[in-house]
């Protein structure tokens, strides 16, 4: 049995030999130990349910677990140790999501990772691991490219009257926020980069007919370019980059005009890495099921 999982702070998404099941998100930045664990015990329970699955029955199982915070090897081991409590005996990797992008880009194959949904980030791989990774700097260090700072950029201009009068309306008709709301959910609420990027649907509908959102929108893009994916060049080679996230399929053409300028070719688009990494897992996990049987 093969389980490949994939978690943000909103939800994770789980497959299971080829069935998806989604549940909480899971988030070492927020969450407590017992608060990850009853994510993990509710989608034991339902893979033991539905596929009448116990573990006693000597079933290699490999789990493949790619999360939002897994960046140092301590908050590693301890999701390899929630996960061992779920599924002893269990072949079992925990790694960060960054990686879970560049495999489900890649494979075996070295390329850039371009990273833009409500934040961004970006990653050097060669083909088995990360070798360089520029910090993305959060939504209020950095970001650019992504949702939040799109959203941030254009919210910053509204408040102090820049926006053209045509798009205020617009955004006043969707979004009937006053100046105090606005600062309270920067400032103290609960999720102040998803609030900005709540923003960034809108203003990307009306990029290819009102100039003022097209000219924030390739300036947001063209930001990320240079400050996060021009440092992995290597002199003189063409820079073949990977895009993962909702942000840069959205975005693709706006992308491809901004990549020619600087030498960069946006080659791959995909919206979430969870379904190419299952498929990269079945086939890895293949040689450890004939293993086993041996």
């Amino acid at each position: 049995m093969t389980i490949t999982a994939e978690s943000g702070a909103s939800k994770t998404d789980w497959v299971v030999d080829a069935r998806q099941i989604r549940t909480k998100g899971i988030n070492f930045s927020v969450m407590s130990y017992d608060d990850i664990s009853s994510v993990v015990a509710c989608v034991a329970n339902e893979i033991r349910d539905s596929f009448h699955f116990d573990i006693a029955r000597n079933i290699p199982v490999c789990v493949n677990f790619y999360g939002a915070g897994l960046v140092s090897d301590e908050n590693r081991r301890t999701m390899a140790g929630i996960l061992e409590d779920f599924f002893p005996g269990a072949s079992i990797e925990c790694a960060s999501d960054l990686l879970a992008a560049a495999r489900a880009l890649w494979g075996d194959e070295p390329g850039i990772v371009a990273i833009l949904g409500t934040g961004s980030n970006s990653c050097s791989y060669n083909g088995r691991s990360i070798t360089g990774n520029i910090r993305p700097g959060g939504y209020i260090l950095g970001d650019e490219g992504g949702g939040a700072s799109l959203g941030r950029r254009f919210l910053s201009d509204y408040i102090k009257n820049l926006v053209p009068e045509r798009v205020a309306d617009k955004f006043r008709s969707q979004f009937p926020l006053r100046y105090p709301d606005i600062v309270e959910a920067v400032y103290k609420g609960p999720n102040p980069a998803g609030f900005l990027a709540s923003f960034a649907p809108m203003i990307i509908g009306m990029a290819d007919r009102d100039s003022y959102c097209e000219r924030i929108l390739k300036e947001n893009l063209e930001a990320f370019v240079t400050r996060s994916l021009l440092p992995y060049r290597i002199a003189g080679a063409q820079m073949r980059v990977g895009v993962v996230g909702s942000i840069g399929l959205a975005c693709s053409g706006w992308l491809q005009e901004i990549g020619g300028r600087y030498g960069i070719e946006f080659c791959k688009y995909i919206s979430a890495p969870i379904d190419s990494l299952a498929d990269y897992h079945s086939r890895k996990n293949s040689n450890f099921a004939s293993g086993f049987r041996r």
